[in-house]
Parts: structure tokens; sequence; C-alpha cells
């Protein structure tokens, strides 16, 4: 009998322990609905979608409620998680997604083509096509009508042939239906303009991925989309860019594999050129405040152009003279071209980084006289980049002597990575270390950088981007980086590049 009564205690003490932590979740829940909607749309802000949806299907009070996240993604992930595999039969996996996500939407209209909701981002990524365009149509309007600043489409998997690909309904974004939106995100479909468009008011970002679109209907967008910012066109398959009237917003302009023969824009705020493509007639003579440009050539069949060295020294200076700051992708190849000149220069030019790379063994110096030749296209250049990857062939006991070329009077930092004793990246590196005649430091460093295989223009090696070479992570030094650094010493070690050199 003594030994029960704690018993008994003990379990009323718990019971009401059970009933106090349900009377706090029910003050709580009480609490909760008598919050302010901004309040509630603030809780909802610090949960992920997948959270909240969980959540709705949990509790009736909150589904009622209509409160909406004001980041809506909808991605497999958010409904799917990781139990969709490579061999699921996608029609019912679409259908469920597609019911997924307007059981979402359901309460948050308040008829059936209007709502009280907004949101920040509305996104739906999943593979879907024109057969589903009825329930996408719809989601956009919902995305309009809940005043979304970005909308973006990704529909890729979801159709095998372009005549299945989903036609995106511009006409609901023009006019006054997507007055809120100020960036679009479209990949894998369609876009056709109707004939009563009228541009999509505030949109200030337009990127477009594998998108299906005519040149003639990219221009009537960009012209009558006045305050466009940012134009990115990826795998976008078309002829040409040419846009005649003053584009006077757009400040960023990125172009990756999209087969252009032409890109002419009258862009005079341009500050940033991203080219990823094969050899185009570039015409942006206009853009005379433009900073950055990343430049990589691509050969329609190849990772890499021929060609390229020779359109660089001729059209380039033409196509974009005022850039500040230069990225180029150089591939050296064993036959080289006799160098073209032209009376051009990059008049702004005051950053240079070149990534080169060479694929077969050199026999002499005379690749290192294009390099040269672009040097003197940049007068005023104060910092160089060299970065080479190759096969570190080359002849250790040879003897070095500078390459011929003209005296630079404004360069005063290089860093070559990847130096060895290829031939001609020494006798370049003596020819800069004698003709730049306010140089302030140059730094040979013998690792390999630059990073191999098909290259792109997110690919680039920059110590300038980073900061400094200290903030990169050293790897271990191998026997040919080793040597590397003992010919960059044995050729270097002179009492005149003693307070200008650093060799790592």
């Amino acid at each position: 009998m003594g030994m029960d009564k704690p018993r008994s205690q003990d379990g009323s003490i718990q019971n009401k322990r059970d009933a106090s932590k349900r009377m706090v979740r029910s003050n709580v829940s009480v609490q909760l609905h008598l919050l302010p909607t901004d309040v509630l749309r603030d809780i909802l802000s610090r949960l992920s979608l997948k959270q909240v949806v969980r959540m709705n299907i949990l509790s009736r009070e909150w589904r009622l409620l209509g409160i909406c996240h004001p980041d809506l993604v909808f991605t497999e992930d958010t409904f799917f998680g990781s139990s969709i595999t490579m061999n699921t039969n996608p029609e019912p996996v679409a259908a469920e997604f597609i019911t997924r996500v307007n059981n979402v939407l359901r309460p948050l209209w308040s008829t059936s083509t209007t709502t009280t909701t907004t949101v920040d981002n509305f996104v739906v990524k999943f593979g879907l096509n024109r057969h589903h365009m009825h329930h996408i149509d719809r989601w956009i309007d919902f995305s309009t009508a809940s005043m979304a600043k970005h909308i973006g489409l990704d529909l890729f998997g979801g159709a095998v042939r372009e005549e299945d690909e989903y036609v995106v309904p511009l006409c609901k974004l023009s006019g006054p239906n997507g007055f809120c939106v100020k960036s679009l995100d479209m990949d894998s479909l369609c876009l056709k303009l109707p004939p009563s468009f009228r541009g999509i008011a505030n949109l200030k970002k337009l990127r477009l991925h594998r998108v299906s679109i005519d040149a003639g209907d990219l221009q009537h967008l960009m012209v009558t989309c006045a305050f466009l910012e940012s134009l990115s066109l990826d795998f976008c398959p078309m002829s040409s860019l040419i846009v005649c009237e003053d584009l006077s917003q757009l400040q960023y302009l990125s172009v990756r594999e999209c087969g252009l023969r032409i890109i002419q824009l009258q862009a005079p705020n341009l500050t940033t050129f991203e080219f990823d493509d094969c050899l185009t007639q570039i015409m942006l003579g206009e853009s005379s405040k433009l900073l950055d440009a990343t430049v990589v050539f691509k050969h329609i069949s190849y990772n890499w152009c021929t060609d390229e060295l020779d359109y660089i020294l001729t059209k380039l200076p033409t196509a974009i003279p005022y850039v500040h700051k230069l990225f180029l992708n150089l591939v050296v190849q064993y036959e080289m071209q006799t160098f073209s000149k032209t009376h051009a220069t990059f008049i702004n030019l005051k950053h240079l980084n070149l990534n080169i790379d060479i694929i077969f063994s050199q026999e002499d110096t005379e690749w290192v006289m294009g390099l040269v030749n672009i040097l003197e296209l940049a007068p005023l250049l104060e910092e160089l980049e060299l970065h080479i990857a190759c096969n570190r062939f080359g002849l250790l006991d040879r003897t070095v002597t500078a390459v011929p070329g003209p005296m630079h009077r404004h360069l005063k930092s290089v860093h070559i990575t990847g130096f060895c004793e290829f031939m001609g990246i020494a006798e370049l590196a003596l020819y800069i270390l004698g003709n730049a005649i306010v140089l302030e430091r140059m730094i040979v460093d013998p690792v390999f950088w630059m990073e191999y295989g098909y290259p792109y223009s997110g690919q680039f090696f920059s110590v300038s981007k980073a900061g400094s070479s200290e903030e990169f992570v050293r790897p271990s030094v191998t026997k040919e980086e080793l040597q590397g650094r003992e010919f960059a010493e044995k050729q270097f070690h002179r009492e005149e590049f003693r307070h200008i050199l650093t060799i790592l």
C-alpha cells in the first residue's frame, strides 16, 4: 500500500502536466489566430515552403486562415523529397504535382480569378508541357493577381518534342496585369509575343534559358520593356540580336551558346558583358560605360575556337572599345597563324585576365607574339593576370631571352600561374620585366589554378575577383611544380628583379 500511493501521486502530477501542456498549446493556437495578418506572414516567411505545406495539412485552422508564404517556390523537392526515382512514370507524378500545387493555392483565391494575398516570388520548377497549359495559365494568373515581383517557370524535362513546349501567354503579363513583375526567369518553354503585346511595364531582369523565341519577338520584348536592366540568354537558338532603338536602362548582358551571328545593341549604360559562344560580329561601340567583359569563344563543333586570336586582335577592340576590365579565354594551337593587326585599341582597359589553354606542344616562342600583340592593344593597362594550363613539356637547360615588343608605361602588377619550362612562358615574363617601366610587382606561381575541360565564362580563375592569392588553399606541390619553381629561380634570380619579383 505504501508503495502504491507515491505511484498514484506521480500519475496525478503527470496528468496535470499533460493538461497544462494542452492548455499552453490551446492558448498558443488562439493567440496565433488573433495576431495581425502581417505578423502571421512574418512567421510563415521564417519557414520553408515545405514546412508550410506540412503545417497546412496538419492544421485546418492554419489552412482556413489563407495566409500566404511570401516565397511560393514549387519544386519536386517541395512535395516529393527524394521519393521520385529515374524509373518513376512521369505522367502520374506530374498529375500529382499539379494537384498539390492547386491544393496550396486554392485557399488563397478570393474568387476564381482574384486573390487578396501578396507574394514576392512565384516559381514552378517541374517537368511540365503544353498539355498542362490550363493549370500553368491559372498559376500565372495567380502570380500576377498576387502582385508577385519575381516569376519563374522552369519546365525542363516536360517536353520531349519542340511542339510540346508550353507557350507562355505573355498577354497575361502585359499592361496593368504584370505591373508588379520586376523579374522573369524562363526555362525550357516557348515565348511568342501576341500582336497586342504592350510590354511588361516594370520588368528589370529577364533570364531565358533553353527558350524558343523568334529574334523579332525578342527585339520587340526588349524595346517594349522600357526599364529592362539585365538580360541573360542561355542556349536560346537564334540567328541575331539586333536592336536599333535605344536601350538606355540595360546594364547587364549575358549571351551563352545561342549560335548568334551578330549582336548589335544601342546600350549606352551597359556595364557588364558576358559572351560565351561562337565567333560573332559584336557591335557594342556605344557602350561607353562598360566596366567588365568576359569573352569565351567556341567552335560550333568543338570546345574551342581556332581563329579566336585573330578575332581578338582585329575585331574585339572595335566591338567593346571602352571596357575597363577584360577576361579572355585563349586556346593556343599547334600551328599559330600569322597575326593581323588593327589600329583600334582598348582605350580604357586597365585590367586584363588571360586564361590560356595550351593544348599542343610548342617548338618555339612564336605563339607568344600573339600575347604581346594583345598587350599592345591596351596602352593604359595597369594589371595583368596570366593563368596557364599546358603539359609542362620544355627544355630546362635552354637559354631564355625576352621576346621583342613595345614598352609599357602603365603596367604595375603581373600575376602568372601555371609557370613552367614550357617554351615561351619564361620568354614572355622576361619581356614584361624588361619593358614595363613602372612595374611594381610580378608574382610567378608554378601551380596550375586554371581549370581543365569545357571552357565557359563562369570558369575563369582570377586572383583579382577572389581577393589575393593567400585566400586560396594551395594544394600539395607536385614534382613538376617544384621543377617549374626551380626553373623560374634559375632564370629570374637577378639583382635587378629582387624588389619586384616573387616566386611562390
